[in-house]
């Protein structure tokens, strides 16, 4: 080709490259070859060269597959284009192979054939491979159901058989020693288990149901109470003076008593009727379908065994005795089961209470008495009282000098005011005497007086009595507490008033600080003579100055049946050495007879009722004539 029709276009490095151009529809290769100068080693200028494209690729002998008439190249879209931007544009076609198509058919048949035998031996294979591999696992599977359902003993059936794979087999033996070991802890587990939920639900001292166990058979009754309905009793037991004993005789002794009324009351009982201790020395049984007058006599014998028992042969002196309370409800009664407890433990209350009997069926009269046990307000009221002196306040009653109608002395009444209202001892002493605060109430009165005595509300030349509680007597720190009446001494009679009943069970301790504190300048005066044992035993052992009759002697001078009861038992204790004081006078005519009985004081509504003020004033009928003879003055003189 002429250097006149060499058009460069494409270059590679700044020199012309190798293009392909298109001639009537046929790629043209075209190859530009520079010329060089040999001196000067530079470009004089170029040759070109014209090829065919496609006859050259055939040429190679690389392109034997193609189809020759299929083969082209379409570049129409440029005239020319760079060489190595050719492949893109070339189009073919490839020649079939007749071989390659029959061995194509040959692999494919044969693939088929193959995955056709493979999925029929898999079927066939598969199960069988699968039932052989389960197998030991499926008895293994077995094996762990019998020891859920068996114990190790009725397991043994299944090693017969040895498993296929040793491994497994193994297994499975591993599986029942650990089953059997788990089996003989479980026997022990629940054999403590037994054993411990008997410790859980029994007094260990004396061997009865304790009170966790109460609640929760309590609950089972109320569920049975609720669906069918029907008479049941609760029979609540409370050992009298129970703490004094334990004071007196030592825990040792108590232990025994304890043992001895526990297995008293099982004996008693029949063997389906669970007896409970609910605590200290209250013991509870619940009778079911039992008439009232059944658990009465049940009651009445448990009584009658107790008393009769030789609790000497224990060293105590003092007889031991229970104070039973009763409780009861039937279908057709407002009661619900609810309210028995609070009933049977109302009811036993009013059995320990002095002038009541030993066994006391609950009845609707004793709840108005005692509601002061469980009211919250009367609660709050005595526990500040009792521990911040908050609201309490002492009323002072005179006794009289039945000769002349001059007060002598004023004895100090509890009262309590709370939210302005007047709490009365009715309501107070249940509660103090049910949470054993006696002694902590004591201590309060004692300050209190201490303060009347030192504001003058007290007149000088009288004096004033303090009723002091059992637990009290035998407190070693009740001497400290009344250290501080000593300056009151010369210018005030102070007395300190004990029941009968409180000082039964520590006799030689209650004499021993009673002694005491006569030798302090305090004078002893026995309460309520008559209401308890009114045993003249301990009368005679006991240092007293002062026997007040309880009112229910005292009335007995308005009959004469029992008039010369009352004669003879003043005439006994005057001649003793005693003063005396009778109690619940209130009209001029009983003042006057006790009086002629030999009584020198007398207290009671016809004198004055309880007041937090003293008025000294007298009736005019206690003025009018003399009922005490001379022979009685010289006693008075024995009173500072």
């Amino acid at each position: 080709m002429e250097n006149s029709t060499f058009e460069p276009r494409y270059f590679l490095g700044g020199l012309p490259s190798d293009y392909i151009l298109m001639n009537q529809f046929e790629p043209l290769l075209v190859i530009i070859e520079p010329v060089m100068d040999t001196k000067t080693e530079s470009p004089q200028g170029f040759v070109a060269t014209l090829s065919r494209v496609i006859p050259l690729f055939l040429s190679s002998g690389q392109f034997n597959q193609v189809d020759v008439d299929s083969l082209s190249v379409d570049i129409s879209n440029s005239d020319r284009i760079a060489s190595n931007e050719l492949l893109p544009f070339i189009h073919y076609q490839l020649i079939s192979d007749s071989y390659a198509d029959t061995l194509r058919q040959v692999m494919t048949e044969s693939v088929l054939r193959l995955a056709g035998m493979a999925a029929i031996l898999s079927l066939i294979i598969f199960p069988i491979a699968a039932r052989i591999m389960s197998w030991p696992i499926l008895q293994i599977s077995q094996h762990i159901d019998l020891l859920k359902k068996h114990n190790k003993n009725s397991v043994t059936s299944s090693f017969q058989q040895p498993l296929l794979i040793k491994e497994l087999d193994k297994i499975r033996q591993s599986l029942n020693d650990y089953h059997n070991q788990l089996s003989d802890v479980n026997i022990t587990l629940s054999e403590k288990t037994k054993q411990l939920h008997d410790l859980a639900q029994h007094d260990p001292l004396t061997g009865a149901r304790n009170r966790a166990a109460f609640d929760e058979y309590w609950h089972e009754i109320n569920d049975i109470f609720q669906h069918s309905q029907g008479q049941i009793s609760l029979l609540l037991f409370d050992i009298d003076h129970f703490k004094a004993i334990n004071d007196t005789y030592g825990h040792e002794v108590g232990d025994e008593v304890l043992i001895t009324v526990s297995q008293t009351l099982k004996n008693t009982l029949s063997d389906h009727e669970r007896l409970f201790r609910l605590g200290g020395d209250e013991f509870i049984t619940v009778l079911i379908g039992t008439h009232p007058r059944k658990a009465m006599q049940i009651a009445k014998q448990i009584h009658l065994a107790i008393s009769r028992y030789p609790f000497e042969e224990m060293g105590i002196r003092e007889p031991v005795r229970l104070s039973i309370g009763i409780a009861h409800t039937t279908p057709d009664s407002k009661a619900s089961l609810a309210s028995l407890q609070w009933q049977v433990n109302v009811a036993t209350y009013q059995a320990k209470r002095p002038g009541h009997t030993n066994i006391v069926m609950f009845s609707e009269e004793m709840a108005n008495s005692t509601q002061g046990l469980f009211s919250s307000r009367t609660h709050s009221a005595v526990y500040d009282a009792i521990s911040q002196g908050t609201g309490l306040i002492m009323h002072y009653q005179p006794i009289v000098n039945l000769e002349n109608g001059k007060s002598q002395y004023f004895e100090a009444l509890v009262r309590i005011v709370h939210e302005g209202q007047l709490i009365m001892p009715s309501h107070i002493f249940p509660l103090v005497e049910a949470k054993g605060l006696e002694i902590d109430l004591d201590r309060q009165v004692i300050r209190k007086t201490l303060e009347d005595l030192n504001s003058g509300l007290i007149p000088v030349g009288t004096g004033v009595s303090i009723n002091i509680s059992a637990p009290s007597i035998v407190e070693s720190d009740l001497f400290t507490w009344l250290e501080a009446f000593a300056p009151y001494m010369g210018e005030y009679k102070i007395l300190l008033e004990i029941t009968e009943t409180a000082m039964i069970t520590q006799m030689q301790k209650a004499r021993s600080n009673l002694a005491r504190l006569r030798s302090m300048g305090f004078r002893i005066a026995l309460d309520d003579f008559g209401s308890g044992y009114s045993s003249l035993r301990y009368l005679g052992s006991m240092p007293v100055d002062v026997v007040k009759f309880d009112i229910n002697l005292t009335r007995l001078i308005d009959s004469k049946n029992n008039n010369p009861i009352l004669t003879h038992l003043a005439q006994m204790i005057v001649e003793c050495g005693h003063l005396l004081v009778a109690e619940g006078i209130e009209s001029a005519s009983s003042a006057k007879q006790l009086g002629q009985l030999g009584f020198q004081y007398g207290q009671g509504y016809y004198f004055g009722r309880p007041s937090a003020t003293i008025d000294e004033s007298v009736p005019k009928e206690a003025l009018n004539e003399s009922f005490v003879s001379e022979r009685f003055l010289s006693l008075a003189s024995k009173l500072p």
